[in-house]
């Protein structure tokens, strides 16, 4: 399969398309779709800080000032996410994997196929920028603390955002559990519990901000 067809088979038909990917893995496809990832993160990062204007002050330091720094820390961080993360969650799928007898090699194998999954978060990235510029420009006072994230979270919007960016999560875990089971040589079952762990960690990354600002 060329680059192209591994695109479209990851997402019609993941088993074989990954079976096809480990038998030649080619870091720089792995890289390029992760690359590509990064640059909407980046985009969405931006736009989200872009949507709302920031009032107040914390501890003498002025909301545009504050607002600045924000938006600096969000685009760095989205940086370090796709980069470091692609690092990290294929360690920890190799790691895990070996406790059932793993046969897969990091890298390159395991690396260009996690970097295969990130197709669906490249959609779902896309999706999200669409739903933030939908989104009215919203003031947010950082003298109200957390009662102005809850106003935020609790916009029809971002919790369509939030919906949508949980499907890409489920998405990205069944393109995983293929990637897994045919990247570390393992049966289907065992492949599931070690996406099953990935997941339910990442569910509690992801969603555990938001659900303890809406219960403070």
């Amino acid at each position: 399969m060329n680059f192209i067809e591994r695109i479209t088979g990851m997402i019609t038909k993941p088993d074989e398309t990954t079976k096809d990917i480990a038998k030649e893995p080619r870091i720089e496809e792995g890289l390029m779709i992760v690359g590509i990832y990064m640059i909407f993160m980046i985009l969405a990062a931006y736009f989200s800080f872009s949507r709302v204007k920031y009032t107040g002050s914390i501890q003498g330091i002025e909301a545009s000032t504050l607002a600045l720094y924000m938006m600096l820390v969000g685009i760095v961080g989205a940086i370090a996410t796709v980069l470091i993360g692609w690092l990290i969650v294929t360690g920890i799928v190799h790691i895990l994997s070996m406790f059932f007898g793993a046969e897969g090699k990091f890298y390159p194998g395991m690396m260009t196929l996690i970097g295969y999954t990130a197709i669906p978060l490249i959609i779902v990235t896309i999706i999200s920028i669409v739903l933030t510029l939908m989104t009215p420009v919203t003031v947010y006072d950082f003298s109200q603390g957390t009662q102005a994230a809850k106003s935020a979270y609790s916009n029809p919007i971002t919790i369509l955002n939030t919906i949508v960016t949980l499907l890409g999560s489920i998405w990205t875990a069944y393109m995983m559990v293929y990637a897994v089971k045919n990247g570390e040589k393992l049966e289907m079952k065992s492949a599931l519990i070690v996406v099953g762990v990935l997941f339910i960690g990442n569910l509690l990354l992801t969603f555990g901000s938001v659900i303890l600002s809406l219960l403070i």
